[in-house]
C-alpha cells in the first residue's frame, strides 16, 4: 500500500506540478477549470526528452562526476540516458535558473539557502522517490534536514538533497602562531604583538562571513540566545518565525569585538588588495583570516602549505568590560566563534521533461551516496554531507591519501557544524532580508563604534554606549523581520522587533 500510494503521488505530481519557475501556486480544489487548462498547457512531455540528463555541479568537481557519471551508465545499460556534467559557479545557479530556468541544467547544483525561493517559485521539483527519501532521511544531520523542505500547495515535500557540507573555520601561519595560540582569540592576539601586527581578519563584511561573532556560543554548553526565523514556515507569505539579536550574551559578544577590533593587535577588515595580501607572509599584515574551504587554495598561495595552519574558530573570553550592566553572562565566560554550517544540493529542475523525472531520481541517489561522496572529497576536496564522514576522512589521512592540511580543512569544517548552524533562510523573502535590508552594516557599525548610516539621514547617533549598542541591535532584527527600517525606537530596550 505504501509503495502505491507513492507511485500514485509521483503521477499526480508529473501531471499537475510542474508548471516552471513563475508559475501560480494553486491548491487543490482552487482554480477549477483554469487549474486544468494550465497544467496540460504547460504539462512537459516527452517531446521535450531528448535523452540526455544534464547536471550542473561546482566548477572544482565537473571532472569527478562526469566520470563518475558515465561508471552509472555503462553499469546500469538500462538507465536509458546519457549523462551530461557542467562546472558551474554554485553561488550563481539560483539566479541563472531564475532568470532563464529553461536554459539550466536537469539536476542542478545550489547552497541549501536556496530552496525556499526555487520551491516557492516552482524551478524545482519535489523528492518522491521512496527509497531516495529514505537514503536522505537516515544519512543526514537532523540539522540538515530541517532546511531541505518546502511547501507546495499546503504540503510539505523534500525538495533538496545534500552531498557537500561546508562552514566556516580558521586559517593561520603556522610559522608566527604556534597551535596553541590558535586556538584562542587572545593566543592570537599575543602572537600578533610578537610579531607587530593585527591578529586576524575576514575575507568580507556580509552576513555570512561575520556569523563567527552572531552566533558564538558558550564553549561549556553551546547556550545563545540568538535566534534567526526559527519556526519559520517554508512557504512564500507564512510565518517569518521568531528572531533575536537583543540579548545580554550579543550585547557582551559585540562589546568584546569592539575592545578587540580597536587593539593595534586584534581585529581588521580586509584591507582593499584583500584578505590574501593582509596574510601574505610576506607582507605579515595578519596572522589568520577566517574563511571556508573555498578559500584554501588562496590562502595556501598566501603562506605556502608548509606554512598553512587551520583550526577551529577560536574560542574568546568575556571581559568585565564587556559584561558591565548586563546580567546572564559575567566575565571569564569563555565563548567560540561561530559559523553558519550548510549544505549544497541536488535539486530537479522543474522544466526538466516529466519523462526524466524517475531516471533523476535514481541519479541524485547515486550521486549523493556516501560512497560517491567520499570519492568526490579525495578527488576535489568536497567535505562529505552525512553523519560520520570524520571517520573516513581520518581514515584517508591516516592512510596518506591526503596532505595534513587537506585533512584539517575537511575535519574542521566537520567540527565547526558542531558549533553551527544552518542558514535558516526557508523562503527567498527571509534570505534577502537577512542580507540585502543592510542589517550587516549595522553590525560593522557597532563593531567599528561608529555612527550609522555615516551618509544620508542618520538612524543611529552613536553605536558604543549600552543604549547605543541596544538599539542598533534592535534596528538589524527589525530589518530581518521587516525589511525596512522602523519609524521610532520603543522607549525600552529589548523589546520584539
Amino acid at each position: 500500500m505504501k509503495k502505491l500510494i507513492v507511485c500514485l503521488l509521483v503521477l499526480a505530481l508529473a501531471a499537475s506540478l510542474f508548471v516552471g519557475c513563475g508559475g501560480s501556486e494553486t491548491t487543490p480544489g482552487e482554480g477549477g477549470q483554469q487549474q486544468q487548462q494550465g497544467q496540460q498547457q504547460q504539462q512537459p512531455s516527452k517531446a521535450n526528452d531528448d535523452g540526455m540528463i544534464r547536471v550542473w555541479v561546482g566548477e572544482e568537481s565537473a571532472e569527478y562526476y562526469q566520470k563518475a557519471c558515465d561508471e552509472y551508465v555503462a553499469a546500469h545499460p538500462d538507465f536509458g540516458y546519457k549523462i551530461e556534467v557542467k562546472g558551474m559557479d554554485t553561488g550563481s545557479v539560483a539566479g541563472t535558473i531564475t532568470n532563464d530556468p529553461t536554459a539550466a541544467a536537469d539536476i542542478y547544483t545550489v547552497a541549501h539557502d536556496n530552496i525556499g525561493k526555487l520551491a516557492a517559485t516552482q524551478c524545482a521539483k519535489p523528492i518522491t522517490n521512496e527509497a531516495l527519501v529514505a537514503q536522505v532521511l537516515a544519512d543526514n544531520p537532523e540539522s540538515f534536514q530541517k532546511v531541505i523542505y518546502s511547501n507546495l500547495n499546503g504540503t510539505k515535500y523534500l525538495y533538496g538533497v545534500p552531498y557537500i557540507s561546508q562552514a566556516l573555520f580558521l586559517y593561520y601561519n603556522k610559522a608566527l602562531v604556534t597551535e596553541e595560540q590558535a586556538q584562542t582569540f587572545e593566543g592570537l592576539q599575543e602572537a600578533a604583538k610578537a610579531a607587530g601586527c593585527k591578529a586576524i581578519t575576514v575575507t568580507g563584511d556580509d552576513g555570512f562571513n561575520m556569523s563567527f561573532a552572531l552566533l558564538a556560543t558558550r564553549a561549556s554548553d553551546h547556550a545563545t540566545t540568538v535566534k534567526i526565523y526559527e519556526g519559520a514556515e517554508p512557504q512564500s507569505g507564512g510565518s517569518k518565525g521568531e528572531s533575536n539579536c537583543q540579548g545580554d550574551d550579543t550585547i557582551a559578544i559585540y562589546r568584546w569585538l569592539q575592545a578587540y577590533a580597536a587593539d593595534p593587535n586584534g581585529f581588521k577588515w580586509a584591507s582593499p588588495d584583500g584578505w590574501d595580501a593582509d596574510l601574505d607572509k610576506n607582507n605579515q599584515g595578519v596572522l589568520a583570516v577566517i574563511g571556508g574551504a573555498w578559500h584554501y587554495n588562496t590562502a595556501k598561495a598566501a603562506l605556502g602549505e608548509s606554512n598553512l595552519g587551520i583550526s577551529l574558530i577560536p574560542t574568546f573570553t568575556l571581559t568585565a568590560e564587556a559584561c558591565e550592566g548586563l546580567t546572564g553572562v559575567k566575565a571569564g565566560d569563555v565563548y567560540r566563534g561561530g559559523t553558519f554550517a550548510d549544505c549544497k544540493c541536488f535539486m530537479i529542475n522543474a522544466n526538466s521533461a516529466a519523462s526524466k523525472y524517475a531516471k533523476e531520481q535514481e541519479l541524485i541517489a547515486y550521486m549523493a551516496s556516501k560512497d560517491v561522496q567520499n570519492a568526490s572529497y579525495l578527488e576535489c576536496m568536497n567535505v562529505p554531507a552525512y553523519v560520520g564522514a570524520s571517520t573516513f576522512i581520518k581514515q584517508c589521512f591516516d592512510e596518506g591519501k591526503v596532505t595534513e592540511s587537506q585533512y584539517n580543512l575537511a575535519a574542521m569544517q566537520v567540527s565547526m557544524a558542531e558549533w553551527g548552524i544552518p542558514q535558516p533562510f526557508v523562503t527567498g523573502t527571509l534570505n534577502t532580508y537577512y542580507y540585502s535590508k543592510n542589517a550587516p552594516a549595522v553590525f560593522r557599525a557597532i563593531i567599528d563604534k561608529t555612527a550609522y548610516p555615516t551618509t544620508g539621514d542618520q538612524i543611529l547617533a552613536e553605536t558604543e554606549s549600552l543604549e547605543g549598542i541596544r538599539k542598533a541591535l534592535y534596528l538589524a532584527e527589525y530589518l530581518w523581520m521587516h525589511g525596512v527600517n522602523p519609524k521610532e525606537f520603543p522607549a525600552n530596550l529589548p523589546d520584539k522587533a
